[in-house]
């Protein structure tokens, strides 16, 4: 007969579910319980692979901006030469 999983196994499951992990493949030689070390193994990648994604597109933010900011520093030298003529 299967062990009722415990408080802090129904926690894991759910915060694997939110942050999309697998659980397949994560259960022990009996086959009735989840390997723990597996599950929080998971959670942390998927974590890790959000958290990396959100500073990609931060970067991408802040390289675009620093590039308008060239470009406008650019023009408005362009256009103080072309006023002293």
């Amino acid at each position: 007969m299967a062990e009722q999983p415990t408080e802090r196994e129904v926690e894991l499951r759910k915060l694997a579910a939110e942050l999309g992990c697998s659980l397949s493949s994560t259960y022990g030689g009996s086959g009735d319980k989840q390997l723990e070390e597996e599950v929080i193994r998971r959670i942390q990648e998927a974590a890790r692979s959000i958290r990396e994604s959100r500073l990609w597109w931060i970067a991408l933010i802040a390289a675009i901006a620093s590039a308008l900011s060239a470009l406008a520093a650019w023009c408005a030298g362009n256009n103080r030469v072309r006023s002293q003529r």
